[in-house]
């Protein structure tokens, strides 16, 4: 196999609890950025340090930012993500990539997050209303693999 299309793929938010999440997609999106981590680096260079290179050890691990933009159809997504970054409030959100033949289950990410920026585009002539936001990623975010059909 050559690749695997992403037409299909789904970012949802939860809007239940983290005992009984209640997953609500976020609708009508176009994209869904980069998804996994970054790892800082701590320089531990010092006057013995051999062949005059410099050293370093791992830091802490940053999830970044995933941006997201869609089309806005309606209403209801505007004032849904508006009123979301608007809050400021760090909530469940999880990406959900398209099932393959054989597979039970999809891959997906979950993270908590915020919704950092939110803004409608620009209006012109011939053009299509849209939205972009971005996604602060808090703490670690899981991968779960696809789970493949027993035989």
């Amino acid at each position: 196999m050559a690749g695997v299309r992403s037409m299909g793929t789904k970012l949802f938010q939860n809007t239940g609890t983290s005992e009984s999440p209640t997953w609500t997609a976020i609708a009508h999106l176009t994209s869904i950025g980069e998804i996994g981590l970054e790892t800082d680096e701590i320089d531990v260079t010092d006057l013995d340090s051999p062949n005059n290179f410099k050293e370093f050890i791992a830091g802490t691990k940053d999830a970044g930012s995933i941006d997201i933009a869609g089309n806005v159809v309606g209403d209801a997504n505007v004032a849904t993500l508006y009123a979301l970054a608007n809050a400021g409030t760090v909530e469940g959100f999880k990406v959900e990539f398209p099932t393959l033949t054989g597979q039970d289950t999809p891959a997906t990410w979950e993270f908590d997050s915020y919704l950092a920026s939110f803004k409608e585009g620009e209006s012109s002539t011939d053009s299509l209303r849209t939205f972009t936001g971005s996604l602060r990623v808090s703490g670690a975010p899981t991968f779960t693999p696809a789970t493949v059909a027993s035989a």
